[in-house]
């Protein structure tokens, strides 16, 4: 079990990828915060069995909700919300393999943040390989915007890798408040347990709260959600899958390493993007995607 974390970031990633391919698809008929909604109204109930078959299966009753539970939970369930929100906006702007690429610094402000604020332990040779992965992802933003002759500088300060970089430094945060969640249950209790209650607690929440703000903002969207009703179970089936994937993943290991194993979504969101959108890729961007996988795996041997 030692090192179960890698299959199940690897499965969590796959799961992602098809998920915000699906997103992109509903997003042009639903606005950005319904097809945000549907992942967790749609996932919830999936996410409920799988707890109670770990209940059945383990045992361990209700956790205790402390304050500090709570509130990682909360934190990392808005977080999330937020930078799926901005994701989702990107692909109106990028196409969706390079929108994708370039939310990846995210696993370089994981670790970070996480070695500044939270628990998370780096070498000087991570620190190597996380500078490799933001190279890379900066070839894929300068190629992009260099496919539409724009000069460097207002590439860096464009719309588009502006909006990436705050969905990158959201799910930063979602990934290290949810992992901390996950310690503050105590790590002497099974890590499927503590895996499966979170991702339930921090969905839920998401659910409700969401759902307030789109009953507020947006009351017609609920009506609008039924006719797309098939798409928008597969995207609370993926969703589901991966959230537990990625929440039973930081369980077992600290966030910024599950995030760089997680990072070869960047190679089924290019397969997505090819042989189902039809979408081309300019070499640079090849050059970029190729930098961060090997940066990901600089990432891995250095660890």
């Amino acid at each position: 079990m030692e090192h179960s974390w890698i299959g199940l970031a690897i499965f969590a990633a796959f799961m992602q990828a098809v998920r915000t391919a699906a997103q992109k698809q509903l997003n042009r008929r639903l606005s950005t915060l319904a097809t945000t909604y549907v992942r967790s109204l749609y996932g919830l109930p999936i996410m409920g069995l799988y707890l109670g078959v770990v209940l059945a299966t383990l045992g361990g009753g209700m956790p205790r909700l402390s304050t500090i539970y709570l509130a990682f939970t909360f934190l990392g369930a808005l977080a999330q919300v937020i930078a799926t929100m901005l994701l989702i906006s990107m692909f109106r702007l990028r196409n969706f393999a390079v929108g994708s690429v370039m939310t990846k610094c995210d696993v370089v402000m994981t670790a970070l943040i996480g070695w500044l604020f939270f628990s998370e332990v780096h070498s000087a040779g991570g620190v190597l390989a996380l500078t490799v992965v933001m190279a890379g992802v900066l070839l894929m933003s300068i190629g992009r915007i260099g496919a539409d002759r724009l000069p460097i500088k207002d590439a860096l300060l464009s719309e588009p890798t502006l909006i990436a970089l705050a969905c990158a430094f959201a799910f930063s945060l979602s990934y290290l408040f949810l992992r901390e969640a996950t310690l503050a249950m105590g790590e002497d209790r099974h890590f499927l347990w503590r895996g499966a209650w979170t991702v339930v607690l921090a969905t839920a929440m998401q659910t409700v709260f969401v759902g307030w703000w789109l009953w507020r903002t947006e009351p017609d969207a609920f009506k609008a959600l039924w006719p797309d009703r098939n798409m928008s179970f597969f995207i609370g089936a993926t969703s589901a899958l991966g959230s537990i994937a990625w929440f039973t993943a930081f369980a077992l290991q600290n966030a910024s390493y599950v995030r760089a194993v997680g990072q070869v979504e960047v190679v089924f969101t290019l397969l997505i993007s090819v042989l189902y959108f039809r979408e081309r890729i300019t070499g640079i961007e090849l050059v970029g995607i190729g930098t961060t996988v090997a940066g990901v795996v600089l990432f891995r041997l250095v660890s």
